[in-house]
């Protein structure tokens, strides 16, 4: 971005400051009231936008992304012609926009990613119940192109990108190490935002993002066709199946039986457990309710409509509860929300390592050195996910596993299926039995 959003008394204007200073108004105004360190109150200055729990602040949010949106799009075009335009020049252009003398309809990369950017922050942080750490992906392809363009010195048009080229052309830029910093061909120095290198897991969360960002264009009408994309990613990006670890169920018990002194490990080994025993997301322990429990056929069930699927699908999970888990249960006072995801997995990691249960050594290896890592490392909050399907898919059938998980494909719940673990001989034993 070259031009930011700025509060200039209580109005929300779009900052410029090349030979002169701009401060164009977006007609977006909040409360002149400041906080204790002289901020005004409805501002969030680390997101540089309307705070979340202003009245319509995603509607006023949007009208200052479409004024930052075009005043980008006038400055990168100058820039094309080695030329950075003034604040008073960029001011006349965005007044003519707003007096309707200019139709905008952007052709540059990052002007239309930025837009789309824009939308995806609706849909994953804005929206109640959803999650900001999904829309981080984005952020993070952002700085890459941005990188891209610094070390190419080019600015990316639609066109540019949209043919299998490029395609190869990113892919290989992408696996490359970056520097630190450059110097451009003007004499300004560039810090790189991103490391390179990628592995193809990596690449392949890159092009993800870049798919969606494709059929927008198409919804746009800037793109007509994006067959050729899903092509290459089907033949080019190849990602190798992670090395995963969970535990047996003869493993749940020996740590379930192993006491900690310390009285947040022994809670955080218990939540753990607990999602082994119903393979419970993240999500579904911070919104676990007592009430939800149930007799059914005799036994306890949980009934709940998954958090993850639960604005798409709406689908009610049934899972049977087994002793151990109604046990752990009653020893949490049946609150399961007692510390957050990042610090609950820094427990568990401490205190699997403490228990010298899970140190055996893996295929898995270090990104960056190359050791091979322990089990314990390997182990977090949804592997009990992993841990609790894989125990049961051999034994319990698909579509009774499947109501437990709230799959709706079966391709979607193989992936959290540990293959590392032995097979068991004994089934082709069904064809010694005659009749």
């Amino acid at each position: 971005m070259y031009c930011k959003a700025k509060v200039n008394n209580g109005s929300v204007v779009i900052y410029y400051g090349v030979n002169g200073i701009m401060r164009f108004p977006t007609g977006v105004k909040i409360s002149k009231d400041k906080d204790k360190q002289n901020k005004f109150k409805d501002w969030d200055s680390k997101k540089n936008m309307v705070s979340s729990d202003v009245e319509n602040a995603t509607k006023m949010n949007k009208v200052i992304a479409d004024w930052i949106t075009k005043a980008d799009d006038i400055v990168s075009r100058s820039l094309i012609d080695g030329i950075k335009i003034t604040a008073p020049e960029l001011e006349k252009e965005l007044t003519d926009i707003r007096e309707g003398k200019i139709q905008v309809k952007s052709e540059l990369f990052m002007v239309n990613y930025s837009d789309f950017m824009e939308r995806k922050r609706t849909q994953l942080v804005e929206r109640v119940g959803k999650s900001d750490i999904s829309f981080t992906t984005y952020g993070t392809f952002k700085s890459t192109i941005d990188d891209f363009e610094a070390e190419n010195e080019i600015v990316l048009k639609v066109s540019d990108v949209t043919n299998k080229d490029w395609l190869d052309l990113f892919h290989t830029w992408l696996t490359k190490t970056r520097p630190k910093e450059m110097l451009r061909k003007n004499g300004e120095t560039y810090k790189f935002k991103t490391l390179g290198k990628l592995k193809s897991a990596s690449i392949d969360k890159r092009f993800e993002v870049l798919t969606g960002f494709f059929s927008y264009l198409k919804e746009k009408e800037l793109l007509k066709d994006d067959s050729f994309l899903k092509s290459y990613k089907k033949t080019e990006i190849v990602v190798t199946a992670k090395i995963k670890t969970t535990l047996s169920i003869s493993e749940i018990h020996t740590l379930y039986a192993h006491k900690f002194e310390d009285d947040t490990k022994e809670k955080v080994k218990l939540i753990f457990l607990f999602s082994c025993l119903t393979g419970f997301r993240w999500k579904d322990i911070e919104d676990f309710k007592k009430d939800f429990i149930s007799d059914f056929k005799g036994r306890k069930v949980y009934r709940h409509v998954a958090s993850k699927t639960k604005k798409k699908l709406n689908k009610v999970a049934t899972i049977p509860l087994s002793k151990l888990a109604i046990e752990i249960l009653e020893k949490l006072d049946y609150n399961l929300k007692q510390f957050s995801n990042g610090y609950t997995n820094l427990v568990l990691h401490d205190l699997l390592k403490e228990s010298n249960l899970f140190s055996e050594l893996t295929l898995a290896e270090d990104s960056e050195t190359g050791r091979q890592l322990k089990r314990y490392e390997l182990i977090s909050m949804h592997r009990g996910r992993d841990t609790f399907i894989t125990n049961l898919i051999n034994i319990v059938p698909l579509h009774e596993l499947m109501s437990y998980t709230s799959h709706e494909k079966l391709s979607t719940l193989q992936k959290y299926i540990d293959y590392t673990r032995d097979i068991n001989p004994e089934y082709v034993t069904i064809f010694d039995k005659n009749g």
